[in-house]
């Protein structure tokens, strides 16, 4: 069944489209409600169901299910389903996503990079503050504050904290809950 536009309906509930342009919801094209299988370029911020492919926004982008792809922002990247960064996801503020991650690559923010659900980051986590309280990091954190669940790696920064330590923590707190040296100042190791 074809749908509006570009769109082509796989369902009466899902329509895909390759290029959407966006000036701020609902001035957009298509609506919300299609999933972005290319690129997403947004003048101010776009909001869609689902974004596989490059997403540019000059202040934001919104997914209400799933991300996967590189996300490029002015200020913020919200993900409220699963998310998928191949290679990068940077915003001039703050990257939020709410459901299941994973990061392949670089996970880039000013302010915040904050992963609510489990989380895999096979990279590097570059913020403020990295906040990943049920995730798995496989490479390093590098901000002011930095929280993980496991970390095989480095945690970088004035205040790490993780369960599970197996790399090196370099900070003025160290916070290691498995570890023989549960708190330690400047640095911290766990195997």
């Amino acid at each position: 069944m074809v749908g509006l536009g570009l769109g082509i309906s796989v369902n009466s509930h899902a329509f895909f489209t390759p290029l959407s342009l966006n000036l701020a919801p609902p001035v957009q094209f298509p609506p919300e409600d299609y999933s972005i299988t290319g690129a997403r370029l947004s003048l101010l911020w776009g909001k869609h169901r689902d974004v596989y492919g490059i997403d540019l926004g000059v202040l934001g982008n919104i997914t209400e299910q799933d991300f996967v792809g590189v996300g490029l922002s002015g200020l913020f990247n919200s993900t409220k389903g699963s998310t998928t960064i191949i290679g990068l996801q940077a915003a001039g503020v703050a990257n939020v996503n709410s459901g299941k991650t994973s990061v392949y690559g670089l996970q880039l923010a000013l302010a915040m990079n904050y992963n609510t659900a489990e989380a895999t980051i096979a990279g590097l986590q570059v913020a403020m503050a990295n906040v990943s309280e049920h995730s798995t990091i496989y490479g390093a954190q590098l901000g002011v504050y930095n929280r993980a669940d496991t970390v095989y790696g480095f945690q970088i920064g004035i205040v790490n904290s993780t369960k599970n330590l197996h790399g090196i923590q370099l900070g003025l707190m160290n916070f290691n809950d498995s570890g023989p040296f549960k708190i330690s100042p400047f640095l911290n190791v766990g195997f």
